[in-house]
């Protein structure tokens, strides 16, 4: 009924807010070997639909079993869902690629020398 959608709906809140209060903090510590590229767009947030809509696709976590490829055009896929006003689709790329790895595969991307990856064809290349 109308009370199991309510507490449906306050999980799921929970959960964004879980996942974003874990995420931001990593990713604002980290010595990423993306470069920063600012966001001009004043009203730009990551939005918690587009966490979930990574996580439908799945986390790449980096086993040989995985397909690399499949995981990049997948992710290509939910980005390209998101057009956001003032903001570079490179840019938008590289900042969420982050959140569509755990495990070896975020150890990986953790591995590279700082600033080493400035567009997505350098981070896909090296992926």
């Amino acid at each position: 009924g109308m009370a199991d959608a309510n507490d449906a709906a306050a999980m799921a809140d929970d959960r964004d807010r879980a996942i974003r209060e874990y995420a931001i903090p990593i990713l604002n510590g980290l010595n990423l070997g993306i470069v920063r590229s600012e966001i001009q767009a004043p009203q730009f947030e990551l939005k918690p639909v587009m966490f979930q809509m990574l996580q439908t696709v799945g986390q790449f976590i980096g086993v040989p079993t995985e397909d690399p490829h499949l995981h990049l055009r997948l992710f290509i896929e939910v980005r390209d869902s998101f057009k956001l006003q003032g903001v570079i689709d490179e840019a938008l790329r590289l900042k969420l690629f982050l959140y569509s790895l755990r495990d070896r595969a975020r150890a990986w991307l953790n591995s590279i020398p700082p600033d080493s990856v400035a567009t997505w064809n350098n981070l896909a290349e090296k992926f």
